[in-house]
Parts: C-alpha cells; structure tokens; sequence
C-alpha cells in the first residue's frame, strides 16, 4: 500500500517503545522509508525492524538522557507506557508519568530535537465522553488518570521544540495482543455472534494507518504544534460491518444474532473465568465499550494527513495473512 511521508532524509527518529504493538509497525514504517531511527524498550523487538535497539527502562533517567545525547535525534515518537485497566494505584504506573519527564528533560537537553510525538490514549475521559477542550478530563481508572497527568506535564513545560499529543482510538492488526485478536479468533471459530447494539460506529485504526497518521504528524512541515489529534480510521464502521469483513475473507458461515439478554450472561460468566487469568471473548468491560460509540474530532488530523493508506478491506486481508503466519488461526 502507498504509504508515503514527507521528504525527511535528514531525520533521526528516536523511538520510546519501539517493541510494542504500534511501535512495531512504526518502525516498519521508518525503516520502509531509509529513515534513521533508535528504538529503545525494555522488551526485545517483535521484529527487525530498527537500524539500532538499545535495553531502556522510560523511567531511568540517565539512560533515555544518554541515547538522546548519542544518537542526537532530530525528532522523538514517544510510545512507551505502562498501560492496564484493572492496576490498583498510581505507583503502578510512574512510566507513564516520570517517563514523559525523562523524554523531556533528554530532548532539551540534547539541543537537536524539532519535534516530539506524546502517545496519550482517549481514557483520559470516561469511554463515550466527548471533551469539550483539550484539557477537559475525567478519567475513568488510574491507567487514564496516569495518561492524563502525563499531558499535564507536556502541557506544563515551556518547551523549546514542537510537540504533539495525539489519543488514539482502538488499535488493530498485525502484532496486536488480547481483546481484538481475541475478536478474530472468536470469528475464526465460528463462535461470534451479532447482538443489539453492534451497528454502533466505533472509532478504531488499523495499526499500519495509525503508524501512517503518526509518522505525518511527527514529520510533516505543517503548523501542528501544541495541538492534540485524534487517531482514528475514515471512513469510520460499524462493529457489524467489521465482523462481516472478517468472516468474509475467513470464509465463515452466516454470523448468527442473540439476544441481549444472552450475551449479557455470556458477559457475565467472561468476567468469572477472567478471575482466573483467562482472556474470555466477552466480559462486562468489554461489553460495555461495545455498547459505546463515539464520534471523536478527527478533522485536523485528515486535513494533516490526508487519504489513508489501507483500506478496511486491505487492513483485515493483512491481519489475516499476519495471525495465519503466526499459527494463530488456520
């Protein structure tokens, strides 16, 4: 897929959880198009995809300091966070606070950064609410809470460099954990089933557009300076359109439909067998956020980034072929 970016061939991209999910196909991204880049995490690489991937805690100062000061980077995509729903307390979550500091304090210090990309996360407000600023928050659990105070301190700091802060929406594809590969495998298996309330539009990316929306904001020459975006597929689907997509391509048979009430049970006994460390296809939690739609802003991001490089159609014929290379589904 056409994936272009900005004419940066001077860049030097350092990538803060590099390793993870979206930072992977980041990185794909970057190295796709010869850019320079330093990816730093403290899990080993899903793939090779970095020209460099250096050990780092986010909460160790004088580490992130040191591959600022080597690798002198001309711009930073933070990604790395601590993220979970069900952490008893802030202290649990000091990576995403002390390690936005930490990428500050290296980035001043450096004197070679333009711009720096903070990775937020749209539970800075309870699911479904939409803000009527930037700054409105009401986070719904400390995961949010922490993600909330981090854009506090970039907001807070009289920076000498460009910085953006954007808020993804739900995330999906190749190397993606938990919740939506569930949601595949669940359809794979013949075991998914339609319910009222799942042609509610739900914002969601597939995670090669998402890299796509990030790398424009975090490179391009236009005027997106302390501005906030939303990272969200366009045109925007439904669950139900999703699912039919999946089961499509999967060659599945005829989605069935149950009942509210039947699904609110199954939900029910998900969140039992997830007392005992199992990841069920269905639990209150994840139930309920179905039952949520939204209509985030995006407008600024589309007039920044423009025409998405992967359709729904090609995002899903690509996660296939990734979880069927994988041995996740046959």
């Amino acid at each position: 897929m056409n994936c272009m970016l900005p004419d940066n061939r001077d860049a030097r991209v350092l990538v803060t959880g590099g390793s993870g999910f979206i930072g992977t196909a980041c990185l794909f991204a970057l190295k796709k198009h010869g850019i320079a880049t330093v990816s730093t995490d403290i899990a080993a690489p899903k793939i090779d995809a970095a020209a460099r991937t250096e050990t780092v805690d986010i909460r160790d100062a004088a580490a992130v300091a040191g591959i600022c000061t080597e690798f002198r980077p001309t711009h930073v995509l933070h990604l790395a966070a601590k993220t979970g729903m069900d952490l008893d307390g802030l202290h649990q979550l000091t990576a995403n606070t002390a390690g936005v500091r930490n990428v500050i304090a290296a980035a001043v210090a450096s004197g070679t950064v333009r711009r720096v990309l903070f990775t937020s996360s749209l539970l800075v407000c309870k699911n479904g609410y939409l803000p009527r600023h930037d700054e409105d928050y009401c986070p719904p659990n400390y995961y949010g809470e922490s993600k909330m105070l981090g854009e506090r301190i970039v907001r807070g700091a009289k920076l000498p460099f460009e910085w953006v802060i954007v808020r993804p929406t739900s995330i999906w594809g190749p190397w993606f954990e938990h919740s939506y590969r569930q949601f595949f495998k669940t359809i794979r298996s013949g075991r998914y089933v339609h319910f009222p309330g799942c042609d509610i539009v739900k914002p969601k990316s597939y995670v090669g557009n998402t890299a796509h929306m990030m790398l424009r904001l975090l490179l391009d020459g236009a005027d997106v300076d302390r501005k906030t975006y939303y990272l969200t597929d366009w045109p925007e689907s439904s669950t139900r359109v999703w699912a039919e997509e999946i089961n499509r391509q999967m060659g599945g048979a005829r989605i069935r439909t149950m009942p509210m009430w039947a699904v609110r049970v199954a939900a029910s006994m998900g969140d039992l067998v997830k007392r005992f460390g199992a990841d069920p296809p269905i639990s209150s939690f994840r139930l309920n956020n179905m039952l949520t739609g939204a209509c985030y802003p995006h407008e600024n991001t589309r007039q920044i980034v423009g025409d998405l490089p992967y359709t729904l159609e090609a995002g899903v014929r690509e996660t296939i072929a990734w979880m069927k290379g994988q041995r996740l589904i046959r």
